[in-house]
């Protein structure tokens, strides 16, 4: 019998204490709700994940956390740090282990290429445009609309080969270059696609050590298999 990942219930114990933090009202029950949702994190920072799947929701929590508490990380001292840790530690180990190839497409590029589409058909609808004009205004409000969309369907697909980072990591650099010539953004971006193209080809995120075989490593991909695990049922029969 599989056991359950007891980084799931702090995840869910956590969001909890959070979400009553955020309402408890002001005196008493909020300094208790405070000591709750601290204790609730110090907890959660400090349990190890025994599952693939597990380990994926905690690099997925602590990202939004990090993000949501980010103006009171000082508050926080070595818990926020601690989770920053954690995030950069499980986001390593998911590059080393996402597969160089995929059985079939990457979904990343078509999700960029779709992304890139619909924001040429806005910048289109835009050229010439005649504010006075209601049917121009409305074919340039819904491009705009569609290229929106297209972009946050772009934030919930996620890469499930090397190369579909790779391209990831290039188009957003592109995008924050166009939107915001010489921003710092775009150059670190631009600056981590090249390192990470760079580190791949010397073996330094592959996940593999030359000086030993693959059958040594006790690495776990945080990114399913399935496609690749029927391809191969197929091929037994």
């Amino acid at each position: 019998m599989t056991q359950t990942d007891p980084i799931l219930a702090a995840i869910t114990a956590h969001r909890a204490a959070y979400d009553a933090f955020q309402v408890a009202p002001e005196g008493d029950a909020s300094i208790l709700a405070d000591e709750a949702y601290r204790e609730a994190g110090d907890v959660l920072i400090a349990q190890a994940c025994t599952t693939a799947a597990g380990a994926a929701a905690l690099l997925q929590h602590l990202r939004w956390w990090l993000v949501e508490e980010a103006a009171f990380a000082e508050s926080y001292g070595l818990t926020y740090r601690a989770a920053q840790v954690r995030v950069a530690d499980l986001t390593a180990l998911a590059c080393a282990c996402w597969p160089v190839a995929v059985v079939g497409l990457d979904p990343i590029h078509q999700a960029i290429a779709t992304a890139e589409t619909a924001e040429a058909a806005h910048t289109a609808a835009l050229s010439g445009l005649d504010e006075s004009n209601e049917v121009q205004m409305r074919r340039a409000n819904a491009a705009a609309d569609a290229s929106s969309a297209a972009f946050q369907a772009l934030t919930f697909v996620m890469p499930t080969s090397r190369a579909g980072l790779y391209a990831l990591a290039e188009f957003y650099a592109r995008e924050s270059e166009e939107f915001e010539p010489m921003c710092a953004g775009g150059q670190y971006l631009q600056h981590l696609a090249a390192a990470m193209k760079g580190s791949d080809s010397t073996g330094m995120i592959s996940g593999l050590s030359p000086a030993k075989a693959a059958s040594d490593q006790r690495l776990v991909c945080m990114i399913p298999r399935a496609a690749a695990h029927a391809t191969s049922s197929a091929r037994a029969q």
